[in-house]
């Protein structure tokens, strides 16, 4: 059993059973999972299925912010150096090496999306018309954000890192002068 803090606005809360605690953290992640998932299929069905425009800001909108919240919080806790830590001591590539290939497979992903959209909305049915327009749109969006993707994943990583570190760091300063 330990004190634990509530997330609404750092109220204390009685002593709760951690076992609970961790269950509810894990729902909560889930819940937070499935909202991305379903943004992210809205996003790809509008795009896709619908001829007429749709709006998708509501979706990425809310992609863009619940990712940026959480990538603040456990940076400022200082929690991202330490599972990144946790997570290269564990598994056979490094967070760095997972950051790479996430980039490469991000930009690979979006020159596909990118290259049969076009293919499927502006071909008009020819088959060597779809190809043509598949490939080029393809390349040109590898050639566009491969790279962009890369480094946004790698240095966001690195950058996210080292302030993680600085925070963590920082905090055990504190403990050892309580102390």
């Amino acid at each position: 059993m330990r004190v634990v803090w509530d997330m609404s606005w750092f109220k204390r809360k009685s002593v709760q059973d951690e076992r609970i605690v961790n269950l509810k953290n894990q729902i909560a992640k889930e819940a937070w999972v499935l909202t991305l998932m379903i943004c992210s299929i809205s996003v790809i069905v509008k795009t896709f299925f619908f001829m007429e425009k749709q709006s998708v800001w509501v979706e990425l909108a809310i992609l863009i912010v619940t990712s940026i919240y959480s990538m603040i919080r456990s940076v400022r806790s200082g929690v991202y150096s330490d599972e990144v830590e946790v997570h290269d001591q564990t598994h056979r590539f490094s967070m760095t090496k997972k950051q790479l290939m996430i980039g490469l497979a991000s930009g690979l992903f979006l020159a596909l999306f990118f290259g049969f959209r076009s293919a499927y909305l502006f071909a008009d049915g020819d088959g060597a018309l779809q190809v043509k327009y598949f490939l080029s749109v393809f390349a040109a969006s590898l050639i566009m954000y491969i790279p962009f993707f890369v480094i946004l994943t790698a240095v966001s990583h690195l950058v996210m890192n080292q302030l993680s570190k600085r925070r963590s760091d920082r905090d055990l300063d504190d403990s050892d002068l309580i102390e």
